[in-house]
């Protein structure tokens, strides 16, 4: 009996099903979805449970087992600041190396099938002097720090240009860990400038555009000057550039 042979392209066209499906099953994607008020992680919705882990608190040889116990603890996400005044503990020199190692741990993290929020500032306060602020800043003439003092900005450019260029291959969209970036840390209790907090953004999207979901945070006390005032109607989303319909919530002076 003579066996039946498919043609040869049945095969090549299978094996093209296949990895094209296997393509767009490995392509990284997390973002906003505005209108259902969740994450979504590769297509579906998400939340995520984080635990603080500060890398630079403890030696690299630590990471493991502390990521893991997070992990083995049911959390599937890390948090971390980044600390300024260790990276450039002098204007323009640099220090990604030991402790400061951040690539490293970032890998660790993704290793480990973990996601990662990092909390980079600049000023970060994470109980650490002057708020992880490099303590050269105070050296500079007509330093106001946390403003849009020109010095303070250009000193914020030159750090987040190199620091960026670091992380941006391991954000979650490039097939990495990092899902979110948090900006500034708890400004509300220190300011009420929207310009300053306008331009810190412009100064992260200018380097990684829309690759990665920015927020920033406060706590309750931080809303002292501050109430929610709804919206309904027309708003501008500035991380998709577009305009939206539906209700949103700004925090307006008193």
């Amino acid at each position: 009996m003579r066996c039946f042979k498919p043609p040869i392209f049945v095969f090549v066209l299978v094996l093209s099903v296949v990895y094209g499906l296997e393509t767009v099953k490995r392509t990284p994607n997390f973002y906003v979805d505005w209108e259902n008020d969740r994450f979504v992680k590769d297509g579906r919705g998400w939340q995520y449970v984080a635990g603080g882990f500060h890398y630079f608190r403890t030696v690299p040889e630590h990471w493991e087992r502390t990521i893991s116990a997070a992990k083995s603890a049911g959390l599937n996400a890390i948090q971390s600041y980044i600390a300024w005044d260790n990276h450039e503990p002098q204007r323009g020199v640099h220090n990604f190396s030991g402790r400061m190692d951040i690539v490293r741990f970032i890998k660790e993290v993704h290793r480990q099938d973990m996601a990662l929020i990092l909390r980079v500032g600049p000023y970060i306060c994470a109980e650490k002097s002057f708020g992880g602020l490099p303590a050269w800043l105070l050296a500079i003439p007509d330093m106001e720090v946390r403003t849009t003092n020109p010095a303070f900005m250009a000193a914020v450019k030159g750090w987040l240009e190199v620091l960026l260029k670091e992380i941006r291959p391991l954000l979650y969209n490039n097939g990495g860990p990092i899902i979110m970036l948090q900006i500034e840390n708890e400004y509300g209790v220190f300011g009420c400038d929207d310009e300053y907090l306008s331009q810190m953004y412009d100064l992260f999207y200018s380097e990684l555009g829309d690759e990665v979901v920015y927020f920033t945070t406060d706590g309750p006390g931080g809303l002292h000057l501050w109430f929610l005032q709804q919206h309904q109607g027309a708003y501008y989303d500035r991380l998709s550039g577009g305009q939206r319909q539906g209700t949103v919530y700004r925090a307006v002076l008193q």
